[in-house]
């Protein structure tokens, strides 16, 4: 109608909010009915009139409280009808509680001769499933059920069935692929069936590494795609989820690549960047577009770029499925990146389609709340939206035996959330472990509920990274400050903070413990984001040369590896790879990728590196039968006037079968002399010592780490 704006939305369980815009005269005594299910019309109370000029604002009192579920037009008598905009009543007193779902079978469920497809969505008047059945796609009417739950069983073999659903809420219609769904077509277009028993059955592989606490995990941070996609390796699959886990790969001159390499640095766990299916890299042609994963499109269904037939739905779970076994097998754990904080612009999202102005935070003002600056925040402490994330845990937990979760931006996340999803997942996997970026960001969510690092006395079995750890050690980490120097640069004023960080910011001095204990200190100095930890000296240390920040990049990367706490170590940062000094990269072509020719180049880096964590494994041997806030006190800390830290420790019941140790640090580039109180010797292995070679005092080179036992 030409000139008129006209909506209608429900404001509480019996009141409707009209705003009616229009150059055309209307009756001074308006009449309004409401119609349910085209049924007879039902006359309007006024309730409140308010009118200045064109515009006209009522508030119209129903006779019956809204019944979900139903379609509603309201009708103006003699001039038009409109559908009812219901999707306020998320916000009713006791939504929650009454549609929250605890049910474990939304999406679809295969069987050979039937799928069950489930889907909630409460505020829905009409659900259709839209399915390709025999090359072409057919609807079917579905029906409501408990909770707001929609449902229809469909005989037959629908194995890798491309399907979607039509969600008619306040009288528009939506086409969404599904919350719950587990499968997708070529960049997700579609969710689709696939066979999640048939998943189960291949062999789950337990490593044989024994991670018998947290503080054992040495994480190695790397991309899918980056980490096989170099062109200076013998990888067949490059960018795929294969390529992880093809044996005997080489670098060019011979060294190993790919999955070799992995065991060869001795680390415990890898880490993969967000798998879970995103926007930014194109199913088809894997070379058009480059991005990390952090803009999700599902909490479910699997990235289809990484699978080597992604038109086949069922590919890339069997693929997947098969990375991680053979990681398994060959004693490397799995975690993996999850984004559970926000989605990509989410009126597009198969959430919003589905159960409008629910699963995302708003502003005071009624605007998405986008703290995360990278898309909508979800609203996790709502019931189905915190289950929807406690799903998709479990979820690949129980199907994919993954060992550890890495929640992006957890503290936009509740804490209530993470907490009972590890105890969810520690029925699974007893020894599963949950970390995540825990800074506070955002108003809408308060303090006292987020999954943030001020809290981490509520969440004592989940780590945190320790951002003080990283910005101690390499100095500042944005724009405005890279080129401040960090203790690893050569800044030597506060060597008591270096300690605090050592000690996985567990002590009281000079600032009050950060965590409970080293278990929840997540170190690291490099990660996907930001400045690699060379590009990054090259500009706090400019006009030394390469050779120089090499040589602290090995001195960050052992003093890393002796620090307490868990360690995470990005792909590359073992050989101080570049970016060409860019940071956040989340979208560039080729910059991200492994450099097997730097392996090359640089592998004595990598001899040495293995050794470190070698190191680091057989120091840990001595501690694991004691608690390690014990360990941690039992180390005296020394400042020296020549710029050196040393740590000593007498306590032989821990340090059993030596009776001393002695970490000398000299984080200059000066070679310094030592005198200690009495003879060490050099570790052989776990169990003996060097008796032949004795140290009271002697030189320690720039930039070395030496460890010592009596």
């Amino acid at each position: 109608m030409k000139n008129t704006y006209f909506q209608a939305n429900l404001i509480s369980p019996n009141r409707i909010n009209v705003l009616l815009f229009t150059s055309i005269v209307l009756s001074q005594n308006p009449v309004f009915f409401l119609e349910k299910d085209s049924n007879n019309p039902i006359k309007l109370k006024i309730v409140r009139h308010i009118s200045n000029g064109a515009t006209s604002i009522f508030e119209l009192e129903m006779p019956e409280n809204y019944d979900y579920g139903h379609s509603y037009d309201l009708v103006l008598e003699g001039f038009y009808r409109i559908p009812l905009e219901v999707s306020q009543a998320t916000e009713f007193p006791g939504f929650d509680e009454k549609f929250f779902y605890d049910g474990d079978d939304l999406g679809a469920i295969y069987i050979f001769e039937e799928t069950k497809f489930n889907l909630w969505a409460p505020l829905a008047s009409r659900v259709l499933l839209k399915i390709e059945e025999h090359g072409e796609f057919h609807t079917h009417e579905m029906k409501r059920s408990e909770k707001g739950v929609y449902r229809i069983s469909l005989k037959g073999n629908h194995l890798n069935a491309r399907y979607s659903y039509l969600v008619t809420n306040s009288g528009v219609t939506q086409e969404t692929i599904d919350p719950w769904g587990k499968g997708a077509s070529f960049n997700t277009e579609y969710s689709a069936v696939v066979d999640i028993d048939e998943i189960k059955k291949m062999h789950k592989h337990q490593p044989q590494n024994v991670i018998e606490r947290k503080s054992a995990a040495i994480i190695y941070e790397a991309s899918i795609r980056d980490f096989t996609e170099n062109k200076h390796s013998n990888i067949v699959h490059k960018g795929k989820y294969l390529g992880m886990v093809e044996p005997n790969r080489k670098t060019e001159a011979g060294n190993p690549a790919g999955l070799d390499y992995l065991k060869y640095l001795g680390i415990t766990h890898l880490q993969i960047l967000p798998v879970i299916d995103f926007f930014g890299n194109d199913d088809k042609d894997i070379t058009k577009s480059y991005n990390w994963g952090y803009n999700p499109i599902s909490f479910f269904a699997l990235e289809g770029s990484y699978a080597t037939k992604p038109e086949i739905p069922m590919n890339r779970l069997v693929e997947f499925k098969t990375m991680v076994e053979d990681l398994h097998k060959n004693n490397i754990r799995v975690n993996m990146d999850v984004v559970y904080n926000h989605l990509y612009e989410f009126m597009y999202t198969c959430f919003e389609k589905t159960v409008p102005n629910y699963f995302y935070r708003r502003r005071p003002n009624g605007l998405p709340a986008c703290a995360s600056g990278c898309g909508d925040d979800f609203a996790s402490e709502k019931l189905m939206a915190r289950k929807a994330i406690i799903d998709s845990l479990k979820y690949f937990t129980d199907v994919f035996n993954i060992d550890g979760f890495r929640f992006d931006l957890m503290g936009l996340i509740d804490i209530e959330t993470i907490n009972k999803g590890l105890e969810e997942c520690k029925k699974i996997k007893k020894d599963i472990i949950f970390y995540g970026e825990g800074w506070n960001m955002g108003a809408e969510l308060p303090l006292a509920k987020k999954a943030c690092s001020d809290n981490a006395d509520k969440m004592p079995e989940v780590a945190f990274f320790n951002d003080l750890y990283r910005d101690t050690m390499r100095g500042g980490n944005f724009r405005d400050n890279i080129t401040t120097k960090g203790y690893i640069g050569g800044n030597l004023e506060r060597q008591d903070i270096v300690n605090y960080a050592i000690k996985g910011s567990t002590i009281d001095i000079p600032f009050k413990h950060r965590f409970l204990s080293a278990e929840q200190s997540l170190n690291y100095i490099e990660c996907h984001d930001n400045n690699t930890l060379f590009d990054k000296l090259t500009f706090s240390n400019e006009g030394e040369d390469a050779e120089t920040l090499l040589a602290r990049v090995k001195f960050a990367n052992k003093l890393l590896l002796l620090s307490f706490g868990m360690v995470l170590i990005h792909m590359g940062q073992e050989v101080g790879l570049s970016k060409s000094g860019l940071d956040n990269t989340y979208n560039v072509l080729k910059i991200n990728n492994m450099s097997w020719k730097a392996v090359d180049e640089r592998f004595a880096m990598v001899v040495a590196f293995a050794k470190h964590i070698e190191l680091r494994k057989t120091i840990a041997e001595f501690f694991k039968k004691h608690d390690l806030s014990k360990v941690i006190s039992s180390y005296d800390v020394s400042y020296w006037n020549n710029g050196m830290l040393a740590y000593t420790c007498e306590k032989t019941e821990i340090l059993q079968p030596f009776k001393k140790m002695a970490v000398l640090i000299n984080p200059t580039l000066e070679q310094k002399t030592y005198e200690l109180d009495d003879y060490y010797h050099l570790l052989l292995n776990l169990k003996k010592i060097d008796e032949g070679y004795q140290m009271k005092n002697g030189i320690i080179p720039p930039l070395t780490i030496q460890v010592l036992f009596k």
